[in-house]
Formats: C-alpha cells, sequence, structure tokens
C-alpha cells in the first residue's frame, strides 16, 4: 500500500504535535491520558502477535476506549457517539475471532505467524506506540461530542452515518464470510459483491466520515475540531488504499479469468469512479 508507509508516520507526528499544542494551553487533560492508556493497553497485543495489532488491537481498543469515555461523561451525545464506537468494536472482535477460526482463512493465518516470528522487538515497540496514538485519536470524535453534551442535528447527522457504515460493513464481512465458507479458494461475486467490488472497505470508509462529521459539528474550536479528525481520516485513507492494493492482487491473482474480466468491468472498487 505504497504511500501508507509515508502517510502513517506523519500522521502519528501529527497527534503527537496536536498533544503538545493541547498540553501547552490546557486542552489536553487527564481524560486523554486515560483514553491513550486504554488505547495502549489494547494494542498491547503485539507483544503475542504482530499482526494481531491491526485487528484485535484496533477492535479491543475502540471497545474500551469508548467505554472509558461514556465513564467519564455519560450524557446523550456520547452515550450515542461512543456507544456507536463500541458497537463497532464489538462486532469487529467477534468478526476478527470467527475469520482466524475459519477454515478458509487457515493460509493467511500461517502466513502471518510466520511474519509475526521475524518481528524484532524494537519494531513492536515503535508500532505499539504509534497504533496506540492512533486508536486514541480513533475514539477522539466521543471526547469531542462531549463538549456539546445534548443531540444537535450535526451529531445526529455523524451518528446516522456512522450506523449506515457499521451496518454495512457488518452486512459485506457477512456476506463475504458465507461465501468464503462455501468455496474458500473462490471471488465473493454476489450479494453487495455484485456491485462493489470492496464494500466492507467502504463500509469501513462510511463509518469514519460519520466520525468526522460528529467532530466538526461538536468541535468547541480549531484543537479540538484537529483532534477530533485526525484518526478517523487516516483511518478512511487507510482503507482507500486498501481496497486499491486488494483490486492490484486480484487483477494479478485472476488476470486470466474470464469470470473476473467480466465481474470487474460490471463493478466499481468503492463507488462509481473509485
Amino acid at each position: 500500500m505504497g504511500p501508507i508507509r509515508f502517510i502513517f508516520p506523519a500522521f502519528v507526528l501529527a497527534f503527537w504535535v496536536i498533544c503538545g499544542f493541547g498540553m501547552a494551553n490546557g486542552q489536553w487533560t487527564g481524560i486523554h491520558w486515560v483514553m491513550l492508556g486504554l488505547a495502549h493497553l489494547g494494542c498491547a497485543i503485539i507483544f503475542a502477535n504482530f499482526v494481531y495489532v491491526f485487528t484485535y488491537g484496533y477492535a479491543v481498543s475502540m471497545v474500551i476506549v469508548n467505554l472509558g469515555v461514556m465513564a467519564w461523561r455519560p450524557v446523550p451525545a456520547v452515550l450515542l457517539v461512543a456507544g456507536l464506537g463500541l458497537a463497532y468494536g464489538l462486532r469487529l472482535l467477534w468478526f476478527v475471532h470467527a475469520r482466524y477460526r475459519s477454515p478458509s482463512y487457515s493460509g493467511n493465518r500461517e502466513r502471518a505467524d510466520k511474519a509475526n516470528a521475524n518481528v524484532p522487538l524494537p519494531l513492536r515497540l515503535f508500532m505499539w506506540v504509534s497504533c496506540g496514538w492512533l486508536m486514541a485519536f480513533v475514539a477522539m470524535p466521543a471526547w469531542v461530542a462531549a463538549a456539546t453534551g445534548a443531540l444537535t442535528s450535526g451529531i445526529l447527522a455523524g451518528a446516522g452515518v456512522m450506523l449506515a457504515g457499521l451496518l454495512l460493513e457488518a452486512v459485506a464481512d457477512q456476506q463475504k464470510q458465507a461465501a468464503k465458507a462455501l468455496n474458500p479458494g473462490s471471488l465473493v461475486t454476489g450479494g453487495l459483491y455484485a456491485r462493489l467490488r470492496h464494500p466492507n472497505y467502504l463500509g469501513e470508509i462510511v463509518f469514519q466520515i460519520g466520525l468526522i462529521v460528529v467532530a466538526i459539528a461538536a468541535a468547541p474550536g480549531g484543537w479540538a475540531l484537529a483532534a477530533g479528525t485526525a484518526g478517523p481520516l487516516y483511518i478512511a485513507i487507510l482503507m482507500y488504499y486498501a481496497a486499491r492494493d486488494q483490486d492490484h492482487q486480484q487483477s494479478q491473482r485472476y488476470e486470466t479469468d474470464p469470470a473476473y474480466q467480466s465481474w470487474r468491468n460490471q463493478t466499481s472498487c468503492l463507488l462509481p469512479g473509485l
């Protein structure tokens, strides 16, 4: 995913800069340290398996960080936004667990285990720190929503987009898992995949856009806006490049398959034109 290797460190640096400005003006407070600590706790699974930080680590972090924000300020806006973040994390946790247990995923699991065995401790430490910051900032819109407290039209709109993305990703993942259970080596071309090649990635992007809408609607100032949009923006960019990368891999694998070429000509990667 070419550009991501440069974009990710740039975003981590941006998180640190946002934190620094927040500490300087007194806006980075105890709840932010709690969120950061919980995110690093969720990402600590990297020391058991490097690859798990991007799956289990993401899911667990979304669960416990959003729970932390809900416990800190249980006002309607926070309960709605953080509650959707919690639902997202729980669904992802269930999906990841089911996928890892699936026979169709055995090859990927073996490759991940081999890759994990070759990851040195310094790289694990770097990625643990970096991913912990990322996960804390992905959940930051829930904190931003606390500034308003009430369910404004902007927050409701953002929450609606989040819910739409969550449902789209859940349905796409379920359809893909069901198809893979019947035929592990085949392309998934039914259901949502009959029109979109990567509706699961689109669902993730839509969910992150919902978080961005919440942050824009609720942010009381420029610092809160930056803090609330940085994490979701990175995940949306990551999913865009992940979909493009998956497209490239499929093209190489099935380039001589007429059925694949026909399906590709009838579908879009994410949306028409994308």
